[in-house]
């Protein structure tokens, strides 16, 4: 009975590939075919492999590359590679799938169509092993099938763990090997909207010029987009697209000012504010073509307009009292003196920015477990003062810099304001933590994160000081720890 059930869905399956095939649809032969010829490359290191090192088929191999119409200069004829699939049955050890001449790429790689129309069955038996190449028995096959011309194995590589061929440049925060991901934390929150490419980024703080958490006073929301693919077969599963830019907004926070009574009381109080009238921030990502792991990137973010003397709510700015070697008062002759006295000042983060060189390097790429990046370069930071005073007669608090003498602004003024200088390690195989150490506006910032019960639960920690003497604004030895939820599918 099975056997009659299994002939009639094998008729049933042969009329409705019948049904398809009669229908007008285009269908294209050779992506047809390249799709039944073409291996995918994350799998191609777990077949045998081997060099080629006797001249006389090398000289063969490299001909016949040249006759097919491949590019002589992509070729090496000292570097030929086959790659085959064990038989378990027949007196043929090996089918080959794929030759190159040269470092295996596809511009000097044939698959297995164009081998069997391009060599001889000759050349095809002596390289699988099943002719003799040398002595008096030459082309005729062997009993016991063996290569006996020169050759050096390449080691197969053993099947990576998960942990390890999912291997990423942002492991916690952006799992490029993800369909779709999503992590929380209190200082960045990010979802990945499915294969496209895309996303969507929440930022708490301005890690660039080392102000983390709540201590930069802003907020920022911001996507990102590929915008160029990357065709590196080596480095495609890890970084998918060589161009990305992101786009997006910050916004000022009243979060860290007067919040000693919430759960966040053991965390210190801030001074410094986001540009009340927000921010445009921009940027882009560049992996160099020729070798991805490198690249630039660039990130600016711009104020959305100039500072004005504006009316604010009680609480909603931080502010420092008056500094006594500092005198901050009203121009001669302006009315507001004669019903407002200037005893705050507030300061205000307006454009900041950053150029920098980084480097991807896993330390072993067969078992791609430790992950390094560099960053070295510039970045750019900008504070300006405002008066803080209240109009007793008007009974309202302003902020306003026109009109009034006695303001600083703070920005780079010396080379070791400029730079900026960042080492990641990451650890991605049955433990995943991560630490880095940065060093921006002369402010060290260190990171850590850990898991709790991996591979969903994580602990981030964040430490930042300056290095210089302290600005007004600035909190010495700042300390935020967070738990972070990855959430991957």
């Amino acid at each position: 009975m099975k056997r009659y059930m299994k002939i009639t869905v094998f008729v049933l399956m042969l009329l409705g590939l019948s049904n398809l095939y009669s229908q007008d649809v285009d269908i294209d032969e050779s992506e047809i075919l390249e799709s039944l010829t073409d291996i995918d490359p994350e799998i191609k290191q777990y077949f045998p492999r081997w060099k080629v090192c006797e001249q006389d088929l090398m000289v063969q191999i490299y001909t016949a590359f040249v006759q097919m119409g491949y590019n002589k200069a992509d070729l090496d004829m000292n570097n030929i590679q086959i790659m085959a699939a064990p038989r378990e049955w027949g007196d043929v050890p090996y089918d080959i799938l794929m030759i190159s001449c040269g470092e295996p790429m596809p511009e000097n790689s044939m698959n297995t169509v164009e081998i069997e129309s391009t060599l001889s069955d000759f050349l095809l038996g002596v390289l699988s092993g099943e002719y003799y190449y040398t002595g008096e028995l030459r082309g005729e096959v062997k009993p016991f099938a063996s290569r006996d011309y020169c050759y050096e194995d390449i080691p197969v590589s053993l099947p990576l763990m998960d942990v390890q061929k999912d291997v990423v440049t942002n492991f916690l925060l952006r799992p490029s090997d993800a369909q779709q991901a999503i992590t929380l934390s209190l200082f960045e929150q990010t979802v990945k909207i499915g294969e496209t490419g895309f996303w969507l980024t929440s930022q708490l703080g301005n890690d660039d010029i080392g102000y983390h958490f709540w201590s930069a006073g802003e907020a920022k929301v911001m996507l990102q987009r590929p915008l160029y693919g990357n065709d590196d077969d080596a480095t495609r599963r890890v970084i998918p697209f060589l161009i990305n830019a992101h786009l997006g907004g910050a916004y000022k926070i009243t979060s860290g000012i007067g919040d000693g009574n919430t759960l966040l009381s053991w965390v210190k109080g801030r001074t410094l504010n986001s540009d009340p009238g927000g921010k445009l921030i921009g940027g882009i990502d560049f992996h160099m073509p020729f070798h991805p792991q490198a690249g630039v990137t660039f990130n600016v973010e711009v104020p959305l307009k100039g500072l004005e003397t504006q009316g604010i709510d009680e609480g909603a700015f931080g502010y420092m009292m008056m500094p006594e070697d500092q005198i901050v008062e009203f121009a001669d002759g302006d009315p507001r003196a004669l019903t407002s006295r200037i005893t705050k000042v507030a300061p205000m983060l307006r454009t900041t920015g950053r150029f920098s060189l980084f480097y991807n390097w896993w330390i072993d790429k067969q078992k791609p477990e430790n992950f390094i990046r560099f960053d070295f370069g510039v970045n750019y930071s900008e504070v300006v003062e405002m008066a803080y005073y209240r109009d007793d007669t008007l009974a309202v608090s302003f902020l306003s810099k026109d009109g009034i003498t006695g303001l600083r602004t703070y920005k780079n003024s010396e080379a070791a304001d400029y730079i900026f200088a960042k080492i990641e390690y990451s650890n991605q195989a049955a433990f995943p933590f991560g630490i880095s150490a940065q060093i921006s506006n002369q402010i060290f910032m260190g990171r850590l994160y850990i898991p709790l019960l991996s591979p969903w639960l994580y602990i981030e920690g964040k430490y930042a000081t300056p290095l210089r003497d302290a600005r007004p604004y600035e909190i010495e030895n700042f300390f935020m720890i967070s738990p972070v939820l990855r959430l991957t599918i």
